[in-house]
């Protein structure tokens, strides 16, 4: 009976001990626990963090994996803490604001095999999407990117499952060639063969096009797909053209373009 009692009692201050632990870390604030968790080693490094590990908020965090480092602004976050006991880290976040360059919110679910994300908004400008990502373009862009996720899962190999859309609108090119109204633009988003595929659609009274966007873990990217420009286009346009090869009996040029986001 003692030795039970004994038990009992080791049992329950152990209980107690991770009890009062777990309601320490709660509520320590997230800045001082990011001072013990080994951030040499981490991808992200936040600025500015308030609020406790539970519901937070940074003022910036610098993502760094690939070779060009990605700031994104203004980030909040809560996390579910009853998904916890199935083992997945759960995260509500929000990024930037209206008067930010990018704007979003998402779910973001971790576990010891699949990053998922559910419901991700995401707004911002084709300037910084290009400037952000060290995206090459033979000229400037402009107009607003809206990118839709219902549900993107990855592991180790690469994308499972995506559904999702994303659209551009009010582009415009600013090339060596002149100024290119490219109207608006839709990508449907979908995963073959481990890899992110955009099926994009363009039109505008001067030009359209579509092609299929794929790209890897790795970072490497492919484009293929076809141009059809107006034949109210000036000459000097026109020209440009030819520098992508020969057009077709449709008078459609072909658009291969490939390499990797660094």
């Amino acid at each position: 009976m003692k030795q039970r009692k004994i038990g009992r009692i080791a049992l329950l201050s152990t209980i107690g001990l991770v009890s009062y632990s777990g309601f320490l870390i709660a509520n320590m604030p997230a800045e001082k626990l990011w001072q013990y968790l080994p951030t040499d080693q981490l991808p992200v490094q936040p600025t500015g963090i308030s609020g406790t590990p539970w519901k937070g908020s940074a003022e910036s965090i610098m993502l760094t994996v690939s070779r060009k480092p990605l700031v994104l602004p203004s980030i909040r976050w809560q996390i579910d803490s009853t998904a916890l006991f199935r083992g997945e880290l759960k995260v509500a976040v929000e990024l930037g604001n209206a008067a930010s360059p990018i704007e979003g919110e998402g779910i973001v679910t971790l576990d010891q095999q699949t990053l998922t994300l559910e419901n991700l908004e995401l707004d911002t400008t084709a300037q910084w999407l290009v400037s952000a990502t060290g995206g090459k373009v033979p000229g400037e862009l402009s107009g607003n990117v809206f990118l839709q996720l219902d549900e993107l899962v990855l592991n180790n190999s690469g994308c499972t499952q995506l559904r999702g859309d994303g659209e551009w609108t009010s582009s415009r090119l600013s090339s060596p060639f002149g100024q290119l109204d490219l109207g608006n633009s839709t990508a449907e988003l979908s995963c073959q063969n481990k890899n992110l595929v955009a099926k994009v659609n363009q039109k505008s009274p001067i030009i359209n096009s579509y092609g299929d966007f794929q790209i890897g873990t790795s970072g490497r990217y492919t484009f293929t797909g076809r141009m059809t420009p107006d034949a109210s286009l000036p000459d000097t346009m026109k020209q440009g053209f030819s520098l992508l090869g020969s057009a077709d009996s449709n008078g459609a040029y072909p658009l291969k373009f490939r390499g990797i986001i660094k």
